[in-house]
């Protein structure tokens, strides 16, 4: 989702393709896209804006644009965690091979996509995303984002359901009191839980397909009968509210 000019995109992109394989950097102030040194000692592998020219612009920052030379097309932990500390929008610009793709953004304070018909982007529009999408449009409540790595299942150190729907205000309810607004929490050939939806009433949850590689337009957040996910259904929770 982009609310930037094709101008801004077309700049961002000529800088991606111009400084690959490395990373390019730069920022949106006053709807113009301003070029960044990358700064990090691995410029292939991460970027740096140095200190002194974020504070040039300070409170004026719109957006940081950064891309990922022949790298996935979503963001990474450390991605997540940058966009969070800013508050302000990311863009990241796919470059394959030298070829820049048009830069897909996000944060919290851009427009809330359709809950229903979007791709799996991990970190953006995966399973957790679109709960925290669905709470914010129907609760008016606003869930912690967690910064995470695509697979983090199978880091040992790293539960995001498990360590975190609690602290977010959530209680495991018994499955036969299920009302619209739930959330189930389920395992899917996983030593923990990776997958979650909302039921929307009817019989159905509504959630996010995923896929192996991160990023699928052919798995669209839908809704499905219940039945389907039942066997991996582990708990189903309540949000009671936040301290």
């Amino acid at each position: 989702m982009s609310v930037f000019n094709e101008e801004v995109l077309s700049q961002a992109m000529q800088h991606a393709s111009d400084v690959y394989p490395e990373e390019s950097c730069g920022i949106v102030v006053d709807k113009q896209y301003i070029k960044a040194k990358n700064i990090a000692t691995q410029p292939e592998d991460r970027f740096e804006i140095s200190r002194n020219f974020l504070e040039t612009y300070k409170s004026k920052i719109e957006a940081v644009i950064h891309s990922h030379p022949d790298g996935p097309y979503y963001p990474s932990q450390a991605d997540m965690q940058g966009q969070i500390s800013s508050q302000v929008p990311w863009g990241i610009i796919h470059v394959d091979k030298g070829l820049a793709r048009k830069p897909f953004f996000w944060g919290d304070s851009l427009p809330i996509a359709p809950l229903k018909g979007r791709p799996f982007q991990h970190g953006i529009s995966d399973c957790y995303s679109l709960i925290r999408d669905y709470y914010r449009i129907n609760k008016n409540v606003v869930l912690d984002d967690f910064p995470r790595d695509w697979e983090w299942w199978s880091d040992k150190n790293f539960d995001l359901y498990n360590t975190n729907f609690r602290g977010q205000g959530f209680e495991i309810i018994d499955p036969s009191d299920v009302q619209e607004g739930d959330a189930f929490l389920a395992q899917i050939r996983s030593k923990v839980i990776n997958h979650a939806g909302v039921y929307v009433g009817k019989g159905l949850i509504l959630h996010q397909l995923g896929n192996r590689h991160g990023y699928s337009e052919a798995n669209p957040s839908c809704e499905q009968p219940v039945h389907m996910w039942q066997r991996f259904i582990r708990y189903w929770v309540r949000f009671k509210g936040q301290e």
